[in-house]
């Protein structure tokens, strides 16, 4: 389990997709951020060039790619996601 305190773990976007991780300086996959996310870090996604955060982006990508492998999630739960979401512009 992870201190309370702990800083936020910053990933970096670059226009190449890649996905670098500013606290140990190495470029990780999706996978590896997941991994980092089961074990309780904290993440932020950002562009490197923008600064947009891409964080919540970042972790839908990750559970699409996930369900992809083999459906976990409930359709119902998924629903209430996309339903509970942002209003079209």
């Amino acid at each position: 389990m992870h201190d309370s305190n702990m800083t936020t773990r910053t990933i970096k976007r670059y226009s190449n997709r890649k996905l670098y991780d500013t606290q140990d300086s190495h470029y990780v996959t999706l996978q590896q951020i997941a991994g980092l996310i089961r074990n309780g870090d904290e993440i932020r996604v950002i562009d490197k060039t923008t600064q947009q955060d891409l964080t919540a982006a970042t972790m839908a990508q990750i559970i699409f790619e996930e369900e992809k492998r083999g459906p976990r999630l409930p359709v119902e739960g998924l629903r209430r996601i996309i339903r509970s979401g942002l209003p079209a512009h």
